[in-house]
């Protein structure tokens, strides 16, 4: 048995281990992914990228390929409530296409969330992480067994083409695995929550002649409201290919006629091909831990939640991003033992967030009524479809409108963010405020022309700071700790009234660690902020005034 040695062991390639590979291969980390598969999309779920990971993106270089990935960049991303699509539209939400958000970001982001199908971005995200060095990709490669202490990690994995075994060390694992975790399992981790609130039947599908014969129009969505089993119609390419998910009752899924169910939401005969069709539960749980000594659970292995809002993946994303830079700050040495300690401090607690959030997106949805007057010809059935078009505009629109989920989470409870005495904003999760309030997304602002602030954050901590700032004392600091950190000093008064304080620590994941008027003892904030202890010195009420890898052998 051949035996790999590498930092960091990702254990499934969908888009939450792609990404962590990302985060690791752009800081030089090496770092070894395994996947059971043969690396192909078989099933597109998912297609909303939110604008959080389009930062993310931008960062690592790959946001413009997202926005020309083989989805039509100028096909509108409408959601569109009708009773069939050749029947009455009920109502609808008007949504940019990918280049037309685009174009209106820089208000609050340089990026804008986009309609990037799983069929285009598992693969970009895939051909991205190939691209570094430190990064190795295997696929058809089953982890087998695994076992840690306090040196690191040891793992088999099995080749499924020649069934060759392999012995893989590693510092640190990240369980990628989804939501049957084979790792989480074996941990005992367990998951709190409600199992299968809803059962659902998945079906891809060619169907050549949909969007032209439908008259509404096109649309990223449609929602049907008086078929047997309401259905929610995504597109995958803007052209022939499409998701259809579909709310069933327990085990009825099985006995379906997939192609029957389509030509129903369509409301008439249809040329339809069926690619796939698979039963599928929404759940709403989330790990009990995300963390056992050397081993992390991330994205769906800590978490499972509906997917009305499209936080699912993104939501996996956040915790990539956040496990990611820690890894790469103790394996670079300066960062200390409570940096892998606030993982799940800062990512349980925005996992439990978003799984509320969607359970609420479904059951809003959920109550919409099914009025058999909807498909009524005359008066009475153009009352019911306003008045029902009515309920969907009042209690429907903040699915689409979640910007406050996107940009507005903190990292309240952090070991790693100093607070500084001053109230928690108000989380509304379709409103987003711009702020530096500890643990927060520090603040988009337009430096130059195509250039944002949150183009400063990536390596190390950035101190940004108003000009006559103390920056120094945090300079001689970070010099004296071994700590990467750059200074931004600015007379740009419209950054420092959106900044608020005068100094401004923020981390490599674009959070604010902490804000102040004056440095104080910035050693111990910096030690704090890198997990090597905790700081004692007395924070006063914040004001806004004044002053080791090897590749795997070839196959033989």
């Amino acid at each position: 048995m051949s035996c790999i040695a590498t930092s960091v062991l990702i254990v499934g390639a969908g888009p939450v281990g792609l990404a962590l590979a990302c985060e690791l291969g752009w800081r030089g980390i090496k770092c070894l992914l395994v996947e059971q598969g043969q690396g192909d999309v078989i099933f597109p779920a998912g297609e909303a990228i939110n604008v959080r990971t389009m930062e993310h993106l931008r960062r690592w270089g790959i946001a413009d390929a997202a926005r020309r990935s083989e989805f039509p960049q100028d096909y509108p991303r409408n959601v569109i409530f009708v009773t069939r699509l050749m029947g009455y539209e009920i109502a609808r939400f008007a949504r940019d296409s990918n280049d037309s958000a685009h174009a209106k970001a820089g208000r609050f982001s340089p990026e804008a969330a986009i309609w990037c199908p799983k069929k285009w971005f598992d693969p970009l995200l895939r051909r991205h992480a190939a691209s570094f060095p430190s990064v190795t990709l295997r696929d058809q490669c089953r982890l087998e067994a695994f076992e840690q202490d306090a040196q690191g990690v040891r793992a088999t994995v099995v080749d499924l083409a020649t069934g060759s075994r392999h012995r893989i060390d590693a510092a640190y694992l990240a369980a990628c695995d989804g939501a049957r975790s084979m790792i989480r399992r074996q941990l005992g981790i367990e998951f709190e929550g409600t199992f299968a609130e809803g059962h659902n039947l998945g079906i891809y599908l060619r169907a050549p002649d949909l969007l032209a014969r439908q008259p509404h129009g096109q649309a990223s969505q449609f929602l049907t409201m008086s078929t047997r089993h309401r259905a929610a119609l995504s597109t995958v390419n803007g052209k022939d290919l499409w998701r259809l998910s579909l709310y069933v009752e327990a085990g009825e899924a099985e006995a379906l006629d997939p192609a029957a169910c389509v030509r129903e939401a369509f409301g008439g005969d249809l040329d339809v091909e069926i690619i796939r069709a698979q039963p599928w539960s929404g759940h709403r749980v989330v790990a009990r831990s995300y963390r056992d000594g050397r081993i992390f659970l991330v994205g769906d292995a800590a978490h499972m939640l509906w997917p009305k809002g499209g936080f699912g993946a993104n939501t996996g994303i956040g915790d990539a991003v956040d496990i990611g830079w820690k890894l790469a700050a103790v394996l670079e040495g300066w960062g200390g033992a409570g940096l892998l300690a606030s993982y799940e401090a800062e990512r349980r607690p925005i996992g439990v967030r978003n799984v509320d959030e969607a359970a609420s997106n479904r059951a809003a949805d959920h109550s919409l009524p099914a009025d058999p007057m909807l498909e009524a010809a005359g008066p009475e059935g153009d009352a019911t479809r306003q008045r029902v078009g009515d309920i969907i505009r009042a209690t429907r629109w903040k699915e689409w409108n979640t910007l406050g989920v996107q940009l507005g989470y903190r990292y309240a409870a952090s070991p790693i963010v100093i607070a500084d005495g001053t109230p928690e904003p108000p989380d509304d999760p379709s409103d987003y405020q711009p702020s530096t309030w500890p643990g927060a997304r520090a603040p988009h602002h337009w430096l130059a022309p195509g250039r944002s602030t949150l183009d400063l954050f990536g390596h190390g901590f950035v101190l940004v700071a108003q000009r006559g700032a103390d920056a120094a004392s945090f300079a001689a600091a970070a010099d004296s700790t071994g700590i990467p950190m750059q200074v931004h000093e600015s007379a740009d008064a419209a950054l420092a009234a959106l900044y608020a304080a005068p100094l401004v620590l923020v981390r490599p994941d674009g959070h604010v660690a902490w804000r102040g008027h004056h440095a104080g003892d910035a050693a111990a904030v910096l030690r704090q902020a890198v997990g090597l202890r905790a700081t004692h010195q007395h924070i006063r009420p914040f004001s806004h005034e004044g002053g080791e890898m090897e590749k795997l052998q070839q196959r033989s």
